[in-house]
């Protein structure tokens, strides 16, 4: 309903400026700016984006709203890469604001098809668990599109939901017995003593720091398998070093 409202007020505002001077050339300014070049813009986003991706970093979908969807302001557009989701909202005479979360973030990913959908498109939107009222939406995108982002997004947010409620559990272990984390010991008492090392024929103690070392090239070799993310891989070092130090 929104594109075909956003559609009886500009007729009804180019109506009302076309019976003046003023409006006549206005009308054509506005057509020149919101239509004109309209497809080099989008290309541009897109580049700028490209331009901001980490290393490994891709883009795995897009989406931009429908013109009918926006024809009192800037369109806005959603990337998603397999690292995080960004959402771009241009200002009205240049510029833009950008807005990029984790995927660990994610809370919620919602899609739901407009009245009149080859019009209207198909609305997106996503919430974060850490910023309740934060969030991210598209008044209308095309469907085809709005598909891609949304299956992505959908995969990610189960995936993201396993992880946390296994750490939750393991967390929970480490807490009553001191269980691990992702296989490193969790110590919730006091640090027993560490066990000797031989090295040249003589048994030595081995230092925190080598205990360190050992632990966190453990959660370096689980990275390079992929079986932990980055993000992962960063909070198992932070927890190996607060333990010891």
């Amino acid at each position: 309903m929104r594109a075909i409202v956003n559609i009886i007020l500009l007729f009804l505002v180019l109506t009302f400026l076309a019976s003046s001077l003023i409006g006549i050339i206005l009308i054509p300014l506005y057509f020149f700016f919101v239509f004109f070049g309209s497809t080099n813009r989008k290309r541009k986003v897109a580049s700028k984006i490209d331009a901001m991706l980490v290393d490994g970093e891709r883009i795995v979908a897009s989406a931009i709203e429908y013109r009918a969807m926006s024809l009192f302001r800037r369109r806005r557009s959603i990337f998603t890469t397999n690292n995080r989701i960004i959402f771009i909202k241009r200002n009205l005479l240049g510029g833009y604001q950008m807005m990029d979360r984790k995927w660990k973030d994610l809370r919620d990913a919602q899609m739901s098809e407009n009245s009149l959908p080859g019009l209207s498109g198909t609305a997106l939107y996503f919430s974060f668990i850490d910023a309740p009222g934060e969030s991210m939406q598209l008044a209308g995108v095309s469907p085809v599109d709005a598909a891609k982002v949304y299956t992505f997004a959908q995969s990610q947010e189960q995936a993201w939901e396993e992880k946390r409620r296994a750490r939750d559990l393991e967390e929970k272990r480490a807490a009553s017995g001191g269980i691990n984390f992702h296989g490193f010991p969790q110590q919730s008492g006091p640090s027993e003593p560490l066990n000797p090392t031989l090295i040249s024929g003589k048994t030595i103690d081995a230092s925190p720091s080598d205990i360190v070392a050992s632990e966190i090239n453990r959660a370096k070799v689980l990275l390079d398998s992929g079986s932990i993310s980055d993000d992962e891989f960063q909070e198992i070092k932070s927890k190996i070093l607060n333990r010891h130090f």
